[in-house]
């Protein structure tokens, strides 16, 4: 019984790379394709861009919940948040959420796959593909998913702001002038660009009749890193050094770069969505990214039974982002109500007992014709391979 039970994980390891290779290929090809026929549209280009944008992580969510069969219970705060925003659907069982159209998602950092349900969140209020999330330089590079990210116009940072302030300015100026129907995709170019770079749109945000303006859900981890006993350690020294108490459970946010990311997105950007998230079976002595390691989830289904995820949001309005030191202490109070939550959840188990909450929890999955149109053609054609290898090495089948 036993041997049986790892061939059946072998087979299914294996069919997971299948699918995410095929699904990783059609993905880059039609991104080629669509920036060679599409490149005097660009309106049709970044339509078309954005459906592979949700197609990965369709390809992510479909290979997760076939090999982890997660749940995600997410509670929000609703003194910040509608009850109404979410809701089981009664046909799929999934979440439904209606996220404000263009606002940004900052979260603790516990584990790489962190990203992952967070963009979830984004499908379950369909805006899967006017998702933007602020990475590491390094992955940029990565063979085949650096391009795809390249396209998807992620944002790369090296965490040098003397390097990452130019690309910073420019990215979000864009989303920005675009969200507003005053930018690129609407036909029109920076005013000026200064010997350093960065573009200039000038005062003119008035978009055309006819424009469109394109939703976006930026999200990104002000921590910069996962949680660890390294990091951790750092983070101390850091909090020291700013004479800040350490927290206990989150690690110390850098404020030049999420300051910088809200003062640009200030015309367009509608609410700041602060995110918690909290894994079952990591203990609070415990590291998340020692206890789920990346390739342990997609391809040993070693993962969370919950995941738990508090929302609450923040009018930009709101926030003090004008003056530096004002901002700087509205976002480390922030991530000390941020490290309370969390002690509330090693102690709890949940953050859905927490006042003022509503809580709905679903598989982390996508629809049954999603997973048709991720799984089929990939799996169908490796089942006919085996068949026809098969037949030649055993004619009596």
């Amino acid at each position: 019984m036993d041997a049986l039970k790892k061939i059946i994980k072998y087979i299914i390891t294996f069919l997971v790379i299948v699918v995410f290779l095929y699904n990783a290929f059609i993905i880059t090809f039609s991104q080629l394709f669509i920036n060679f026929f599409f490149s005097k549209n660009p309106i049709k280009r970044q339509e078309s861009l954005n459906l592979t944008k949700k197609r990965f992580i369709l390809l992510l969510v479909t290979i997760y919940s076939v090999v982890a069969h997660s749940k995600i219970r997410l509670t929000i705060d609703t003194t910040t948040i509608n009850p109404n925003a979410i809701a089981l659907d009664p046909k799929t069982k999934l979440i439904k959420t209606h996220l404000a159209s263009t606002s940004v998602i900052m979260s603790n950092h516990q584990i790489y796959t962190d990203w992952v349900f967070l963009w979830w969140i984004t499908y379950t209020s369909n805006l899967a593909g006017s998702v933007y999330i602020m990475l590491k330089k390094s992955l940029e590079y990565i063979p085949i998913l650096g391009y795809g990210m390249r396209n998807y116009r992620f944002i790369f940072m090296s965490r040098k702001w003397n390097l990452d302030k130019v690309n910073l300015h420019n990215h979000l100026t864009e989303l920005n002038t675009d969200a507003l129907g005053c930018g690129r995709l609407s036909g029109n170019l920076p005013k000026r660009v200064s010997i350093e770079g960065e573009f200039d749109w000038g005062q003119n945000t008035v978009s055309n009749l006819n424009s469109i303006h394109w939703p976006y859900s930026l999200i990104l981890f002000p921590e910069g890193t996962n949680l660890s006993e390294h990091t951790r350690s750092k983070s101390a020294q850091f909090a020291k050094k700013i004479d800040l108490e350490p927290y206990e459970n989150v690690l110390v946010p850098h404020t030049t770069g999420i300051r910088e990311v809200l003062l640009k997105l200030r015309q367009s950007c509608e609410y700041v969505y602060d995110s918690t998230i909290g894994y079952s079976a990591v203990k609070k002595e415990e590291y998340g990214q020692d206890v789920y390691k990346l390739f342990d989830i997609f391809l040993k289904g070693k993962a969370p039974k919950i995941v738990d995820i508090h929302m609450r949001a923040f009018k930009l309005s709101d926030i003090p982002i004008d003056d530096e030191e004002e901002f700087n202490d509205w976002i480390f109070n922030i991530w000390r109500e941020k490290d309370a939550f969390m002690n509330y959840y090693y102690q709890n188990g949940d953050f859905s007992t927490l006042p003022n909450t509503k809580s709905i929890t679903s598989i982390c999955g996508v629809t049954t014709y999603e997973y048709i149109a991720i799984l089929f053609l990939p799996v169908t054609t490796t089942v006919l391979l085996f068949g026809v290898i098969l037949k030649k090495l055993c004619p009596f089948f």
